[in-house]
C-alpha cells in the first residue's frame, strides 16, 4: 500500500505540481503586453518538464516492448533534448528575440523535436529488433535445455533398466549404456541448430522413439533381450547420423 502511494505522489502528483508551479511562476512574472513569445515559452517550458518527469516515471516502470539498455539510451537523448531546447529558448527570448523571427525561433524548436523524436525511434526500432533476437535466442536455449534433460533423463532410465535386466553395453569407457551416446552428442548442441524448424520435430521424434524402445525393452522377455539391445544400438547410430546431417543443413 505504501508503494503504491509513492509510486502516485511521484509519479502523478509531483510532475502536475511542478509543472502547475512553474505555469504560476510565468504568469507571476509575465510582462504587461504578453506576445506570443510568452506563451509559446510557457507551452514549451511544460513540454520539457512532461518529457523529463515521464522520463524518470519509465525508469520505475517494467517494460518488456524494450531493452534495459534502450531506456538508459533513452534518457541520454532526452537529457540532450531538454538542455538543448531550454538553452535555446533562453538564448533566443533573452538575446536573439531583437535579431531573429519567431519563424525562425519556432522553426529550430521543431528541428530539435523531429531529431529527438527520428533518432529515438529508429534506436527503438533497432533495440525491438536486438531484443527479439535476444528473445528468440533464450527460447531456443530453453527448448535446448528441456531435450537435454529429456534425454538425460531417458539415459538414466536406461541404465538402471539395464542393471536391472542384467544388460552390460557400453561402447566406450566414458559411456555406461549405448545411449549415453546420444545423450552427450545432444548435450553439444547449440541453440543455433533450432533455427531449422526441422530440428524441432526431429529431436520430439527422436525421443519418442526412444522412449518407445526403453518401454518395449522393459517389457521383453529374457529371451528378446539381445534382439533390443541391437534395436537400441542401431537407434544410436541413426540418431547420431540424424543429428549430424540436421546440423550440416543448418549451417547451409
Amino acid at each position: 500500500m505504501a508503494h503504491k502511494i509513492i509510486n502516485t505522489v511521484a509519479g502523478i502528483i509531483l510532475p502536475i505540481t511542478v509543472i502547475a508551479l512553474t505555469v504560476t511562476l510565468f504568469f507571476m512574472f509575465r510582462p504587461e503586453n504578453c506576445t506570443v513569445l510568452f506563451y509559446l515559452n510557457v507551452g514549451y517550458t511544460v513540454l520539457l518538464e512532461a518529457i523529463f518527469f515521464g522520463y524518470i516515471n519509465l525508469l520505475y516502470r517494467k517494460i518488456t516492448a524494450v531493452s534495459t539498455p534502450f531506456i538508459a539510451v533513452f534518457g541520454i537523448y532526452s537529457l540532450y533534448y531538454v538542455i538543448a531546447g531550454a538553452g535555446w529558448m533562453t538564448l533566443y527570448s533573452l538575446i536573439l528575440s531583437h535579431i531573429f523571427s519567431l519563424k525562425i525561433y519556432i522553426a529550430a524548436l521543431i528541428i530539435l523535436t523531429l531529431l529527438w523524436i527520428i533518432i529515438s525511434v529508429l534506436t527503438m526500432q533497432a533495440d525491438n529488433r536486438f531484443k527479439e533476437a535476444g528473445d528468440k535466442l533464450n527460447e531456443r536455449r530453453h527448448t535446448l535445455e528441456y531435450y537435454t534433460q529429456k534425454i538425460a533423463l531417458l539415459a538414466s532410465r536406461y541404465e538402471k533398466l539395464c542393471e536391472e535386466k542384467g544388460i552390460h553395453y557400453a561402447t566406450e569407457s566414458n559411456n555406461r549404456t549405448v545411449l549415453d551416446r546420444l545423450k552427450s552428442k545432444i548435450g553439444f548442441l547449440t541453440p543455433n541448430v533450432l533455427n531449422n524448424e526441422m530440428f524441432y520435430s526431429q529431436l520430439t521424434a527422436m525421443l519418442d522413439r526412444c522412449e518407445t524402445i526403453i518401454e518395449e525393452t522393459a517389457l521383453a522377455p529374457e529371451d528378446a533381450l539381445p534382439e533390443w539391445e541391437k534395436k537400441m544400438y542401431r537407434f544410436v547410430n541413426n540418431s547420431i547420423d540424424e543429428l549430424d546431417m540436421l546440423k550440416n543443413m543448418t549451417r547451409s
